[in-house]
């Protein structure tokens, strides 16, 4: 059991900046809708075209 939970911990300790990332950006998401529905739409654009940038320059060092 042991083994098991110290596994999951190494597991999201590898990912916890894409985590920290995703969260940041889903609570900069939730706050633009709260401002208006327009700002909320453009903020998930601007996300999706930045985590979209983001992921082509992590694809090309592989």
């Amino acid at each position: 059991m042991v083994y098991l939970i110290t596994n999951i911990f190494k597991f999201i300790w590898r990912y916890f900046d894409v985590i920290c990332f995703l969260s940041a950006v889903a609570f900069a998401i939730w706050g633009s809708f709260l401002l208006s529905f327009t700002a909320g739409i453009f903020s998930i654009a601007v996300s999706l075209a930045i985590i979209g940038y983001l992921s082509e320059k992590i694809a090309s060092l592989q």
